[in-house]
């Protein structure tokens, strides 16, 4: 419950902030004792339930991402057209989804630690694999001022997988090479050569 209660007021912040302010300002480890603290106590308790500690986060982040919000924070400035508008609140709602993904990455980095010590079942691993998969895939084209985040994003999927391969590692590997020999089989031009960098990069850790 706090947990939920922590992370909604600071999606809450978050939204209230220019897009311009990297996500890295406000969530990082280190910028909030609170918060740290509370993944800490998370990671403790996943020793002892990892499975249902799991389960409690991926219903937390398909919640969050099933809500429509208002955006009260969004204030659009006066003398701005509808269309600019629109896609001001587009980039904003991505800024919400990004910060969802940042913080749901980093108590995942922290509580799958324990995932040597307590067996998880094999559907709630791979639903992990192909979630942190999802954000190793290369956006052609996309040149908003959500970018830095998206690339922050991607990296901490890319340390969950990384501590998740230290006990799950033909987990991993089948689905790095489902994805690359999915890559190889089309014809070769820059967006597949950038698509194959980016899946390399999820698995760097």
């Amino acid at each position: 419950a706090s947990f939920t209660t922590l992370s909604e007021c600071k999606i809450r912040i978050i939204m209230a902030e220019p897009l311009e302010k990297p996500l890295t300002k406000s969530l990082q480890r280190g910028e909030d004792p609170q918060f740290d603290q509370l993944i800490s106590t998370m990671s403790s308790l996943a020793e002892y339930s990892l499975s249902s500690i799991l389960r409690t986060l991926f219903d937390w982040y398909k919640r969050q991402n099933g809500l429509e919000e208002e955006l009260h924070e969004y204030r659009p400035r006066a003398n701005t057209k509808s269309k600019n508008d629109e896609q001001q609140r587009d980039y904003l709602l991505e800024r919400r989804d990004l910060a969802i993904d940042f913080i749901f990455s980093l108590v995942l980095i922290e509580v799958l630690k324990q995932m040597p010590l307590y067996p998880v079942l094999d559907g709630l691993v791979n639903e992990v694999i192909n979630l942190a998969f999802k954000h190793f895939k290369y956006k052609e084209g996309y040149h908003g001022p959500n970018t830095g985040n998206m690339h922050t994003v991607a990296d901490l999927y890319a340390e969950v997988i990384g501590v998740l391969a230290q006990s799950k590692f033909p987990a991993v590997k089948k689905k790095f090479a489902t994805e690359l020999k999915e890559l190889r089989q089309k014809e070769q031009s820059p967006y597949v050569v950038q698509s194959t960098i980016s899946l390399i990069m999820g698995v760097k850790f």
